[in-house]
């Protein structure tokens, strides 16, 4: 989950982009135009993109996105677009295509899917936009300028007014218009690449799940989309989806992927359904049975397992037969096991006293944070009405204007790349202060109560046995990440004062800038030259606010991190070889880089979340996970270190051990219950 704070306004480098790009292309653009005409506006509209926005170079999530596209795009009729994708950082929940084959999802879409399978609906969905060539016939009802505005209100949530544009609303009403199109397209596109088509509602019920909670954090992709209620009604309408039109057979070949992909609870609540219409249907039985126990459920595991060995078939009754086995063999390690639990008990409640402690600390620091992300708000609000019109001014190309507004558009990126991180690591840090409880200090307080909880019983159930001996690294985990929340916010403050001094720097650029009489379409080259200290020296002091922000920020995604490890370790996977069995056979899908086995776990002393950290960060810096383990072990550190000395991205491996999680705790029950 994201928790952002009131967003500042920002500089947007979007609309330089517009005025660059609209200065060389003015005409409407007609709705006959070529692929190779297209492809090439495409590739301009991708330089003012990338050039306003910070693109994500992290291997590992470059990886998992143009994997997914790949068997998409290898179903498109559009086979002479040249289709590619790119990442963008943002935090917004939000994707877009342009012309041409362009394609950008913002990081905080990758943080927000629950499964391969939503994000390939997100993505399909935009290449029904392409496919469709709805931007191509969207440019002949408006000028190109109108479609670049559009674009730009998709990569920055605000514009900065230097000109008079048409408003981003009367854009954004054209392109809903082919949502729905997009949609069906992006459906029938996924379907056939092998994903499950259900993904695509159970996105829009996450959506609509945490909308309430957190309106600020997908505002953008509601109000470039149609709301969630009617796209799920449409969705539902079309013959992947139809219950009318959909057979047994293609419901359970969905369910069989999801299992195979490591998505158990998906897999488990498909099986039950498949059940409740045909309840002699062993196959769904046992497969039911075995993602229960993934799931930790064991006696409704063991009874639809030991049903199917009595009524399936001999390979269904053999595979049924040594599942139950496998359990029966594990819970025997915990059934003698009679620990003390006091020593536990009283680290715990240490724990719990230090987590709120580190709380109230940064309270006061947390608020006045708050406060300087309005004041700077309403500075940069003042630097932006001064700001010249730059909307009448006809770009010579290679002048001295060009450049100028190239390093602006770097001024807005490292502006907009500094606020988004700052509010990030403000408002995700939480607090547990009474009544406003919230974000990664809360977070950890569950944690702690979940960790507490088995503690409180004479005889702890097996799942919760196999925790034990990973209670002192999960409590340490905590108190990292507790260490981490507070050391982001302390240098997110010290971002704030360089962004500020920036800001000053940019504002004396800006006075320049009004003084400037332009004239042919460029800069005279005195005033060029005069303009170019300034223009350097806010363009450096906002690069170091941004770099610092970006650095806080990575604290803060470390904190996430370090959760998680925790969390999974909590799902008791450790408790028998069949359900470790579960989780490396999701992580050898996903990363292919051979996950330690269960005697290698017990013999290394790993926890789960350990060997799932160490899978991925062997996955984005191309090692096994055995050297990642080895290193940490050698450095006396945890995996989470390994990772950051490494240089891999915090959010990188919070997004992938996300899904790690999710696919044992994904319900989309739970939250439609919660909606009603």
């Amino acid at each position: 989950m994201q928790f952002r704070a009131l967003p500042l306004r920002r500089w947007s480098a979007s609309a330089l982009c517009v005025t660059l790009l609209a200065s060389a292309l003015p005409a409407p653009v007609q709705a006959g135009l070529s692929t190779g005409q297209e492809v090439q506006i495409g590739k301009q509209t991708d330089k003012q993109v990338t050039d306003s926005t910070t693109v994500v170079t992290d291997p590992l999530l470059n990886a998992w996105v143009n994997g997914i596209t790949t068997r998409l795009w290898a179903q498109v009729a559009r086979k002479d677009v040249p289709y590619n994708i790119k990442i963008l950082d943002v935090a917004d929940v939000n994707a877009f295509s342009t012309l041409g084959g362009y394609v950008y999802v913002n990081e905080g879409t990758l943080d927000f899917v629950q499964s391969d399978d939503e994000l390939a609906g997100v993505l399909g969905h935009e290449t029904g936009h392409i496919e469709r060539r709805h931007a191509v016939t969207m440019a002949s009802k408006a000028t190109f300028l109108d479609v670049l505005f559009g674009v730009g209100s998709l990569v920055s949530p605000y514009l900065a007014p230097f000109g008079q544009f048409l408003a981003a609303g009367a854009v954004a009403k054209i392109q809903r218009t082919d949502e729905t199109e997009a949609d069906r397209y992006g459906l029938m596109l996924m379907s056939r690449a092998g994903y499950d088509p259900d993904a695509m509602v159970s996105f829009m019920a996450h959506l609509g799940a945490t909308e309430p909670a957190n309106p600020e954090f997908i505002d953008k992709y509601l109000a470039d989309h149609p709301g969630v209620p009617y796209r799920i009604s449409r969705l539902e309408g079309y013959p992947e989806l139809d219950p009318t039109k959909r057979s047994a057979d293609q419901r359970e070949a969905a369910a069989l992927h999801n299992i195979d992909e490591g998505r158990y609870a998906v897999a488990a609540r498909e099986f039950s359904a498949l059940l409740k219409k045909n309840p002699a249907d062993t196959v769904a039985m046992y497969h039911l049975g075995e993602a229960q126990l993934a799931l930790g459920q064991t006696s409704k595991g063991e009874q639809n397992l030991a049903q199917a060995a009595a009524s399936g078939t001999p390979q269904t009754r053999t595979l049924a037969l040594g599942l139950i086995h496998g359990l029966r063999e594990g819970e025997k390690r915990f059934v003698v096991m009679r620990p003390d639990l006091g020593p536990l008990r009283a680290a715990v409640a240490q724990a719990q006293t230090a987590n709120t402690a580190a709380s109230t600390a940064l309270d006061a620091q947390r608020e006045g944070a708050r406060d300087d992300l309005k004041s700077l708000s309403a500075r940069v609000q003042d630097i932006q009405n001064e700001m010249p019109d730059l909307s009448r001014i006809q770009s010579r190309r290679g002048g001295q204007f060009e450049a100028m507004l190239h390093n602006l558009s770097a001024m807005g990126r490292s502006l907009d790349l500094a606020e988004g991180k700052a509010q990030a690591s403000i408002a995700g840090a939480g607090t547990l202060e009474r009544n406003k409880e919230g974000g990664l200090f809360k977070a950890n307080a569950d944690i702690l109560d979940e960790l507490a909880a088995p503690l409180k019983l004479d005889s702890p159930p097996p799942q919760s046995l196999a925790t034990l001996a990973f209670y002192p690294r999960m409590l340490k985990d905590i108190a990292d990440a507790d260490a981490d929340i507070t050391a982001s916010v302390d240098g997110t403050i010290a971002a704030l004062t360089q962004l500020n001094a920036g800001l000053g720097d940019l504002d004396k650029f800006v006075r320049a800038l009004a003084r400037v009489q332009f004239g042919g379409g460029d800069i005279p080259l005195a005033d060029y030259k005069n303009l170019e200290p300034a223009m350097n020296a806010a363009t450096a002091s906002l690069n170091a606010a941004s770099a610092a922000a970006v650095q806080a920020n990575e604290l803060y995604q470390l904190a996430r991190a370090r959760q998680l490890v925790a969390q999974i370790d909590m799902l008791g996977l450790a408790s028998s070889p069949d359900r470790y069995a579960t989780l490396k056979r999701a992580l050898d899908v996903r990363f292919a880089n051979e996950t330690p086995d269960y005697d290698t776990l017990l013999r290394e002393n790993l926890s789960p979340g350990e060997a799932a950290a160490a899978a991925i960060v062997g996955a984005d810096t191309n090692v096994t996970p055995e050297v990642i383990e080895q290193a940490a072990k050698s450095a006396h550190r945890s995996i989470v270190d390994v990772a950051n000395t490494r240089g891999m991205s915090g959010e990188a491996l919070e997004i992938m051990l996300g899904l790690v999680y999710l696919d044992y705790t994904d319900d989309p029950d739970k939250e439609a219950r919660g909606r009603t």
